[in-house]
């Protein structure tokens, strides 16, 4: 198995990361599919598609004490079928992870980190947050990135928008931190704090 890591974030939070060194066809020799689950690894066109959705649920299965079935919410957002416990994933370059929590809603963002970023800078900082970010930072703007994803993921809200609804307050880029994000929407405000760690050319950010 490639498992980086499971480890508790809380008592009742635990967080997964997965290195994909198998490939697809590997994958799915390591974990029980029932038909409907089957038929929608079917549904994607490519390998690299059926590697990422298996690794995830590989992971759950490793985290998890029952055989769990993830179904999706008519926002997208993943769940537990049958369960109460709460569930975020994401999967960027060669890894997978997976975020889980016996109740609270949970979000999780994985990136591997572009040269290229900066350029659509304008599509997920707002005014305020241009004005406090050094667009020359690659890795302050993956980890607003990073944050802004995790604290969508969170919300379920596909309504929401990571320019507009979604604020990051100002803070350095670091190898690990916090960063407080609030969501503002209509006659929603709420702050959300969001972990973050880098390893590799890699960053991962979820909430807490």
């Amino acid at each position: 198995m490639a498992i980086c890591y499971i480890k508790s974030i809380s008592d009742d939070s635990t967080l997964g990361l997965w290195h994909m060194s198998e490939s697809w066809q590997e994958l799915k020799e390591m974990v029980n599919l029932p038909d409907l689950e089957l038929l929608a690894l079917e549904d994607k066109k490519t390998d690299r598609r059926k590697q990422e959705w298996l690794a995830c649920r590989i992971l759950l299965q490793e985290m998890s004490p029952m055989q769990p079935i993830i179904v999706y919410d008519e926002n997208r957002k993943p769940h537990i079928n049958d369960s109460t416990r709460q569930l975020s994933m994401s999967h960027s370059g060669a890894y997978a992870c997976v975020y889980v929590h016996d109740s609270k809603p949970v979000g999780v963002d994985l990136q591997q980190m572009k040269p290229s970023i900066s350029k659509g800078a304008d599509y997920f900082l707002n005014d305020a947050e241009m004005q406090w970010t050094d667009l020359n930072d690659n890795v302050l703007l993956h980890l607003i990135w990073c944050a802004k994803e995790a604290v969508f993921k969170y919300a379920g809200d596909a309504d929401l928008d990571l320019k507009k609804h979604i604020i990051t307050n100002p803070f350095q880029s670091n190898q690990n931190g916090t960063i407080e994000v609030c969501i503002q929407k209509e006659n929603v405000n709420r702050s959300v704090k969001v972990h973050y760690d880098a390893f590799e050319d890699y960053l991962l950010a979820w909430t807490i």
